[in-house]
């Protein structure tokens, strides 16, 4: 089974880390992101989740954040609509 889309709550959170980060400091043994996960995990968004190592996983939450970089294809557009009322404010 596939992860769940992203919530707007978890997008937030991860651009909220990902403006904090430092440039390069993306990555799954970063201890912020391992934090993140953490935090994901126990937010009470989602009733069926998929595989517990899997979901929201310090992998998972880097990727999400590198996505953020590039606006690359895989980028999702709640999370671009996100991204600019975030950061305008």
């Amino acid at each position: 089974m596939r992860n769940l889309k992203w919530h707007r709550d978890e997008i937030i959170l991860a651009l909220d880390l990902y403006f904090r980060l430092e440039p390069g400091k993306i990555g799954a043994r970063n201890p912020k992101i391992i934090e993140l996960s953490t935090m994901l995990n126990k937010l009470p968004l989602f009733e069926d989740r998929p595989d517990a190592a899997r979901f929201r996983n310090p992998n998972g939450v880097g990727l999400k954040l590198s996505n953020f970089i590039g606006h690359n294809k895989n980028f999702k557009e709640v999370s671009v609509d996100v991204i600019f009322e975030y950061k305008n404010n």
